[in-house]
């Protein structure tokens, strides 16, 4: 029997959404090195559950807890011993294999990422992969990433959802060897399953969901019957760990992978500029000549800077749910907060290339002869773009994942971005040599606006992207 100290306590949990029932008063416990296949009709619960042992969903009632400490409380330490397979592979299609693991290794704190990999590789094959993207990679070679994945910081609760789903016989017979080598060297490994010829090849124990509660709990092979723990770790479950990167250190790693991945597509940089470029041609047909330092002008300025941030940042967001690569940034032991700023750094430097097309254009099509005040125009367009994407990030975790997505954003950023258009189009205006006054006042407004709006969204992002 192990110690209270590698128990995972599944607690009266239970599990709403709106008025419906998913889950009511689920009980057990799971000792360290039980292998449990998890099993029950189709809605039944278990993937609900497996979600909330993972630590990717809130129970409504009750607890999940590890080492005693319930998951919504537990720190770095506690967070890196679980590893999750999904039915989606949390995985980003247009970077590589390679990418893809050396990204989540640096999140979990695996400092000998290369010899991690590499373990890994001899373990499932991954050098014919590694190297491709993973958008292009069947069903079975992306299962095999994804258990890398879930294996690289070596945790001692590996949760799998349908996991042969796709496999062919070859693949399922690895991952049931992979399985029992885990269970055979003190590891807990909990999965879902329909198949009773999987129930018969490893686990010892199986907990049934149906209705939404606990209805059974029985052991499959006795304890004297089972694989003895053996006194060995294999290489790769031996990775050298570190400290996972606290907040900044996590941002700029969320920054770099969305940079990374603007870079090889274009998609957000092409698609925002050429999107606010069309409106500000557009605008300029129907603005009076000479109407440059007018409020007008400088609306359509900052109209068309509203709309490409918008476009921009929705799509970088929607990135996250391409085979949810939300919910392997949530899985990872970092705060939860360095999702959304590694989002907005990522989406500034974006914004600020999209920016600068979008003033050369008003210029040249808007500006004619006005004098303007260049380093004043620059500190306008750098306050009010950050308080934009600032705005857009926090409401973008809102939207991205309703069936109105991008319209949905739209919709609830527009209202609370009117003090920051206001001001911003008023300071323009005086940057292009309109009539000058109270400019303290609204510089205090809009830094004012960013401040509040950043400490707000900091405080409250892990909210509105948590299940």
């Amino acid at each position: 029997m192990s110690s209270p100290a590698s128990r995972l306590v599944v607690e009266g949990v239970g599990k709403d959404f709106g008025y419906h029932h998913v889950l009511r008063d689920v009980h057990f416990t799971v000792e360290e090195g039980e292998y449990i296949a998890l099993m029950g009709s189709n809605g039944a619960g278990k993937t609900t559950l497996l979600r909330m042992i993972a630590g990717l969903s809130r129970p409504s009632s009750g607890s999940v807890s590890i080492a005693g400490v319930d998951l919504r409380r537990a720190g770095p330490g506690l967070r890196r011993r679980i590893g999750f397979v999904s039915h989606e592979s949390l995985l980003y299609p247009e970077l590589t294999g390679r990418e893809n693991l050396e990204f989540h290794a640096g999140l979990f704190g695996v400092e000998n990422v290369d010899a991690a990999i590499e373990s890994l590789d001899e373990l499932l094959d991954l050098a014919p992969i590694l190297d491709r993207q993973a958008g292009v990679l069947s069903r079975g070679n992306r299962q095999r990433l994804t258990l890398a994945r879930a294996l690289l910081h070596a945790p001692r609760v590996l949760l799998l959802d349908e996991p042969f789903t796709g496999l062919d016989e070859e693949s399922s017979n690895r991952l049931l060897r992979i399985l029992q080598t885990l269970v055979d060297s003190g590891r807990t490994v909990i999965m879902t399953t329909h198949d009773r010829a999987i129930l018969e090849a490893g686990p010892r124990r199986l907990v049934r969901i149906e209705g939404g509660t606990l209805h059974e709990d029985r052991v499959l092979v006795p304890a004297e019957q089972a694989h003895e723990v053996v006194d060995y770790t294999p290489a790769f479950l031996s990775p050298t760990l570190t400290m996972p990167p606290k907040l900044i250190g996590s941002a700029f790693a969320i920054a770099r992978k969305d940079l990374r991945i603007e870079a090889r597509t274009r998609d957000v940089v092409g698609s925002a500029g050429l999107f606010a470029i069309c409106v500000l041609i557009t605008m300029s047909f129907t603005s009076p000549p000479g109407e440059t330092a007018s409020g007008m002008a400088t609306g359509v300025l900052w109209i068309s800077l509203l709309f490409a941030t918008l476009l921009g940042v929705g799509r970088t967001m929607g990135r996250e749910q391409a085979d949810r690569g939300i919910e392997g940034l949530l899985l990872a032991p970092t705060p939860k907060s360095a999702i959304f700023l590694g989002k907005a750094i990522a989406s500034l430097v974006l914004m600020a290339f999209v920016s600068v097309a979008i003033v050369v254009m008003f210029i040249i099509f808007m500006a004619g002869n006005a004098s303007i005040d260049f380093p004043a125009l620059i500190g306008v367009l750098a306050i009010g773009t950050t308080g934009l994407v600032i705005v857009s990030t926090l409401f973008s975790g809102i939207a991205v994942g309703t069936r109105l997505g991008e319209s949905m954003l739209q919709l609830l950023v527009m209202p609370v971005v009117i003090p920051l258009m206001v001001g911003s189009v008023e300071l323009t205006r005086q940057t292009l040599g309109g009539e000058v006054g109270g400019v303290g006042t609204w510089l205090a407004i809009l830094g004012g606006f960013d401040i509040v709006m950043l400490l707000a969204s900091l405080a409250t992002f892990v909210f509105v992207i948590e299940e």
